[in-house]
């Protein structure tokens, strides 16, 4: 009887280099894909997670000073009164985002007030975090150097301030007086 499939001789022990090469090809080339789907993946959370801390900001600013001027806002008084969610970092009074850049939180008037975040990646992600911004009911937001309001924001105009001139840009989200 004769067997189907591979016949082994007694001096044939394991892959050929051939085969070996082969192996080792497929794992770098599913290696260098994962790598790259996890940058993709990680930046993608990143900005999910700072867009609900903003969110977060947002509405609990509205809520806490819904009767009280917002003139003596700032990131201490924020981090005091649990404005600030318990998953952004605070270390020393000092709140830090995703991305390792500082948040800041400023009041003015009676009730205005803006959320500033110093270190965004520039494309794609700048881009998401401002789209998803537009949603929770800020007035407006300085991209960089450039400021525009909300209304008058296209998202062409947005893809454009959130080039940049480097891999980070400082956006601030602000919400003018009664608005």
């Amino acid at each position: 009887m004769i067997k189907k499939g591979i016949v082994m001789t007694k001096n044939q022990k394991g892959l050929t280099l051939i085969e070996s090469l082969v192996v080792v090809g497929i794992l770098l080339s599913i290696v260098a894909v994962a790598l790259t789907l996890f940058g993709t993946v990680r930046d993608r959370l990143n900005v999910k997670n700072e867009s609900e801390n903003a969110s977060f900001v947002y509405a609990q600013i509205i809520d806490l000073y819904s009767d009280e001027a917002t003139a003596n806002l700032d990131t201490e008084v924020a981090i005091q009164a649990g404005v600030i969610p318990k998953k952004m970092n605070v270390v020393n009074g000092k709140i830090t985002d995703s991305w390792g850049g500082r948040v800041e939180v400023e009041g003015s008037g009676t009730s205005a007030f803006e959320l500033s975040y110093s270190r965004v990646p520039t494309g794609e992600v700048c881009v998401n975090f401002v789209k998803n911004q537009k949603k929770v009911g800020w007035d407006s937001v300085d991209i960089g150097s450039g400021g525009s309001s909300y209304s008058d924001l296209t998202n062409t105009q947005i893809a454009s301030d959130c080039e940049g001139d480097g891999d980070y840009i400082s956006i601030t989200f602000k919400r003018d007086e009664d608005a």
